[in-house]
């Protein structure tokens, strides 16, 4: 009798563990071109931008970026971003070098999967990895930004927002980096399984410093396709146009390749 007891215990709960395991990737959602997705993923990324910027003197920027993302479990993983800029500045000689890397903790909340809503919190370190003397991200300073987010699954739409502060540190007396609020928003449409146009914005604003109450968003439509109907890969792409008076850039394009283990 205790036998059988504690074999039928043994199978609810390893019945419940795979409930809840698959509940959760139930909440799996597809990842935008601009903005972060909510679900911690195992996966490879790579992204080209490229950017023009015409504000003073004219300038044209690409970066390729890889991002490597490991999900220790369905609710933890890490991610790390490696991008590399090349910029060309009229009447200046083209320069190249790493930009700052990225490392980000993320940790999702299902409390509200029930809703299909899936909570995501989380922190990014930006580390000096770019070069000062050719302004291509910094080599000392180093951005804190803890961040927090939501999304929203139906079986036609993917909505997630995100929100963030972004806080310098390891600054220089002559630093202007200010103490950023970050936002973004995305909507991911699949009229198919294999066909998903999205609509991003992300913005930020300033803070404290020079930037303070200035104010930075972005349109960015674009669209996702799994080739041949496959599991694993996925690329993307979008254009980027600013909407506000103060510009980051003129004009933004990304291509993006996923692959999903």
């Amino acid at each position: 009798m205790r036998r059988l007891s504690f074999l039928t215990l043994s199978v609810i709960f390893a019945t419940t563990v795979q409930a809840q395991h698959h509940h959760e990737e139930d909440l799996h959602f597809s990842h935008p071109l601009i903005v972060e997705s909510p679900s911690p993923d195992t996966k490879v990324r790579f992204d080209y931008f490229y950017r023009r910027f015409r504000t003073g003197q004219k300038a044209i920027e690409h970066s390729a970026r890889g991002e490597f993302e490991y999900a220790f479990r369905p609710t933890f993983s890490i991610e790390i971003n490696v991008p590399y800029t090349f910029r060309q500045v009229d009447g200046d000689p083209r320069v190249n070098h790493a930009d700052s890397m990225d490392v980000a903790l993320k940790i999702a909340n299902p409390v509200f999967k029930d809703h299909h809503i899936l909570l995501v919190y989380g922190i990014e370190f930006s580390l000096p990895t770019g070069s000062d003397s050719k302004g291509i991200g910094s080599s000392h300073v180093i951005d804190v930004a803890p961040y927090f987010g939501a999304g929203l699954k139906k079986k036609k739409v993917e909505v997630v927002a995100f929100s963030s502060v972004s806080v310098p540190t390891n600054k220089r007396i002559t630093d202007e980096d200010a103490t950023t609020f970050g936002y973004q928003l995305s909507f991911l449409f699949k009229p198919t399984p294999s066909v998903q146009p999205v609509i991003e914005f992300d913005g930020r604003t300033g803070l404290n410093g020079l930037e303070r109450g200035h104010t930075v968003i972005n349109f960015s439509p674009g669209i996702k396709f799994r080739p041949l109907h496959s599991e694993h890969w996925q690329i993307g792409a979008g254009v980027g146009l600013p909407i506000t008076g103060r510009k980051d850039f003129n004009t933004r394009f990304i291509a993006s390749a996923f692959y999903h283990f």
